[in-house]
């Protein structure tokens, strides 16, 4: 492998390391990266060591003793996916896709794939996932395999392969479209939600106005099926009542505060003046 191509891929272990440490534990602790790396014919891969030899081999040295250091070190690296699953897992089902949408419980989160298929990830993980510099940081770690005559990127501990990415999955690390300044705070789903039509807009793209007893907002519209049922001449109004499951997300971007609202699935259309609405 020319080492022009090498190079970079090496330099982005560390700043990738640097960047999830600092996303995740801030500026109190601090990261130096040193790697041994393995190289054969059509593939490349870093060798990680067990982690009592850790600090003399692959000395990833964080502040604080040595018990604090390989710990945060061990955990980084998990949370990454240099060991299996983390961030690299999650960007292998994803696939170059954005998620579905993000769900939020008290010690982990679903990432949804699409609608039939879902992650379970540490809440960790989605922040890394968010952030440019690490995703911009793997994306570069990964660019040997656009290579021709690279094959696969993988990470050896014990002489045990704990990681293996084939040459086709390169797109899958791919952080063109990711928005530097945005930060996803929260992605909620709620089902089976009673939401009354204040207005309606059938050319694409465009938003219905709803009410859901409390305040009135924009939605778009993702289900397929009801749109189709649009498009075949299906009549709606204003005062017309949908119970939806309704996604909601919150996004900070710069100093504003983003809400978007989206409805995944109409489960039932109702005339207004209905004597039961449930």
């Amino acid at each position: 492998m020319d080492v022009r191509d090498l190079a970079p891929a090496l330099v982005a272990v560390a700043d990738l390391l640097r960047a999830a440490n600092k996303e995740i534990n801030g500026d109190a602790s601090e990261v130096r990266v040193h790697v041994n790396g393995t190289f054969k014919a059509g593939s490349f891969g870093i060798d990680l060591i067990a982690s009592q030899q850790l600090l003399s081999h692959i000395k990833d040295i964080f502040s604080g003793n040595t018990a604090t250091a390989i710990s945060n070190a061990s955990a980084i690296m998990g949370l990454v996916g240099l060991t299996g699953g983390g961030l690299i897992g999650l960007l292998r089902k994803l696939k170059g896709h954005p998620p579905v949408r993000i769900e939020q419980k008290a010690d982990s989160e679903t990432v949804w794939v699409n609608e039939v298929e879902s992650i379970e990830v540490s809440p960790h993980v989605v922040r890394l996932y968010w952030n440019k510099v690490v995703r911009t940081s793997l994306e570069k770690l990964m660019s040997p395999l656009e290579r021709d005559g690279i094959c696969n990127f993988g990470v050896v501990t014990n002489d045990k392969v704990v990681l293996d990415v084939h040459d086709d999955e390169v797109g899958s690390f791919s952080a063109v479209g990711l928005n530097a300044d945005a930060e996803m705070v929260s992605d909620i789903l709620s089902s089976r939600k009673l939401l009354l039509i204040e207005s309606l807009a059938f050319k694409d793209g465009n938003k219905w106005r709803v009410h859901d007893g409390n305040y009135a907002f924009h939605v778009s519209i993702e289900d397929e099926e009801f749109l189709g049922k649009i498009d075949s001449g299906k009549r709606f109004g204003k005062g017309d009542m949908l119970i939806v499951d309704l996604r909601q997300v919150q996004t900070v971007l710069g100093a504003k505060l983003l809400n978007e609202s989206i409805i995944v699935k109409v489960w039932e259309h109702r005339r207004p003046l209905q004597a039961s609405l449930l």
